[in-house]
């Protein structure tokens, strides 16, 4: 997952913008999937227009006394099987670890393999806990990663890389499960979002 590091130097962080319960948090949103240039944190979805998202907060319990370390622009379907997941690690070790907001620290502990997100070393419980937290590997997810996967494959089949590229480019909406198409085509793509 790309878009779950955080940036010190975020525009969120040194105005110190924070969610208000019962306001308009729209700027914050926007801002936020901004950072996660439109994709959502927890599926890398690539959002667009009409889709719903919310700005979740990745620790429930510190709602209204959080900041933007505890922010994320998701689909509200995400945040809300994140927070059907949340009484079953509330006391999880992830956490306090936030290991997930440097990205040379996610990528030394969760590696993407065969559509599934799983630990690099099999006895980090904090890394598995927190892969199952959001749901990475949820049978929709897995399901949605293979089925888009599949669908660029015939379509970009004849494709050189370049053109495949030139592709991706111009249809920014088909970058949704990012890692996977990465893995899939043997393709950096990210500089395409930057």
């Amino acid at each position: 997952m790309k878009f779950l590091a955080k940036n010190i130097n975020s525009d969120i962080y040194t105005n110190e913008l924070t969610y208000k319960s019962g306001a308009d948090n729209s700027f914050l949103k926007l801002k936020l999937l901004n950072e996660q240039q439109n994709f959502c944190a927890y599926t890398e979805k690539y959002i667009q227009g009409n889709d719903s998202t919310e700005v979740e907060h990745f620790n429930p319990s510190k709602k209204d006394a959080d900041n933007y370390f505890n922010y994320y622009t998701t689909l509200r379907s995400a945040n809300e099987r994140k927070i059907s997941k949340y009484n079953i690690y509330k006391d999880a070790a992830f956490f306090n670890d936030l290991f997930f907001q440097d990205a040379e620290t996610f990528k030394s502990r969760v590696v993407y393999s065969d559509f599934e997100y799983i630990p690099v070393n099999d006895a980090d419980k904090v890394a598995k806990d927190f892969i199952d937290y959001l749901g990475f590997n949820d049978d929709y997810l897995y399901s949605e990663r293979i089925r888009h996967v599949e669908r660029l494959r015939v379509t970009l089949e004849t494709f050189t890389d370049e053109q495949k590229i030139q592709y991706f480019r111009k249809f920014k909406s088909d970058l949704s499960y990012i890692t996977a198409i990465e893995a899939a085509f043997n393709l950096e793509l990210i500089h395409i979002i930057e």
